[in-house]
């Protein structure tokens, strides 16, 4: 099966695993629970040796860091004459954040009492690990644009995943969200960022593929 057959497969995929979630938290069903001791379990051996880290480290997917970066970002390509990438990464970080916030309304879930910095606002599915796919992967996409040695484009892909992992882990670390949170945020945010780079491909971005 060919990539362009793929990717449908593979984002509808995602949107069922989503829905799952979804409905999963709504109900109540105990296995929410299992899978979110499971990797809180995991998590806890860190604790407080990494305290340090992860508290200065989930700031960089506060809403407001988020905004100055994409902004900063965006004026960038703008300038060097890639406005399509700043097209691409605005709409995703913008589109992401909306998204976001619609379902949070919908779903409502509290989020967890014990927490290492204070949180309000809902909790599922997790702002922070939206906002990293949508943010990281978007500098992805545009080093896959811009960068031509194939070598450093795996590279700065390696480190842009490490910094989603990170950023989803220190949410967790914290303790303001649950783990099935910020999986869903991250399920959630890769299938809406394979659709836009699809689309973007299509109807925009061709300019700036390379050759």
């Amino acid at each position: 099966m060919t990539a362009k057959k793929t990717w449908p497969w593979l984002v509808g995929i995602l949107y069922v695993i989503f829905s799952g979630f979804v409905w999963s938290v709504v109900t109540q069903q105990a296995w929410i629970n299992r899978y979110d001791d499971l990797i809180y379990g995991w998590l806890a051996p860190w604790h407080p040796a990494a305290n340090n880290f992860f508290i200065t480290f989930t700031k960089v997917g506060n809403p407001l860091i988020m905004t100055i970066l994409t902004a900063v970002i965006f004026v960038v390509l703008i300038w060097a004459k890639h406005w399509r990438l700043g097209v691409f990464i605005a709409a995703n970080n913008g589109l992401g954040a909306l998204l976001n916030h619609v379902i949070k309304g919908w779903i409502q879930r509290s989020r967890p009492t014990e927490q290492l910095i204070r949180e309000t606002g809902f909790s599922f599915p997790s702002g922070h690990a939206t906002a990293a796919v949508m943010f990281f992967g978007s500098l992805i996409v545009i080093s896959y644009c811009l960068v031509k040695s194939k070598k450093w484009r795996i590279v700065l892909a390696i480190f842009g995943v490490l910094l989603i992992i990170l950023l989803g882990l220190s949410r967790l670390y914290v303790h303001v969200h649950y783990p099935s949170d910020v999986t869903a945020g991250f399920i959630f945010a890769t299938a809406n960022l394979v659709i836009h780079w699809k689309l973007g491909q299509r109807y925009y971005l061709n300019a700036e593929l390379p050759a």
